[in-house]
């Protein structure tokens, strides 16, 4: 037999186990590459919408469509156009599929 464990040893494990299934898995957060976390410091939920908005809620395709419109017409005193001529093709679209969200089944690319 073996030898028998206090009631208070056994209620502490119990309440730890409990504790511990009723802590909801941590929501993955994704690791942004270094030029993404250059965007995020601008466009995060937490900083004004209307004039730098969250990227997370919007297409890849349009992020990207926008970064090249930044780059091969570049707004005079831009920030975003300074920062866009730097990228090539590829770039953008690395950027824009990991801050955007990917596109809808069925809808135009």
């Amino acid at each position: 037999m073996p030898p028998r464990r206090p009631a208070r040893a056994v209620a502490l494990n119990l309440l730890a186990a409990g504790l511990v299934a009723a802590v909801p898995a941590a929501a993955e957060v994704p690791v942004l590459s270094p030029l993404a976390r250059s965007c995020q410091g601008c466009h995060q939920p937490t900083v004004n919408a209307a004039t730098m908005p969250a990227l997370g809620r919007y297409p890849a395709t349009e992020i990207a469509a926008k970064l090249r419109a930044a780059r091969d017409q570049p707004e005079p005193g831009s920030i975003m156009a300074r920062f866009a001529q730097q990228l090539g093709d590829a770039e953008i679209e690395a950027l824009a599929a990991e801050l955007g969200r990917p596109a809808s089944p069925g809808s135009a690319p």
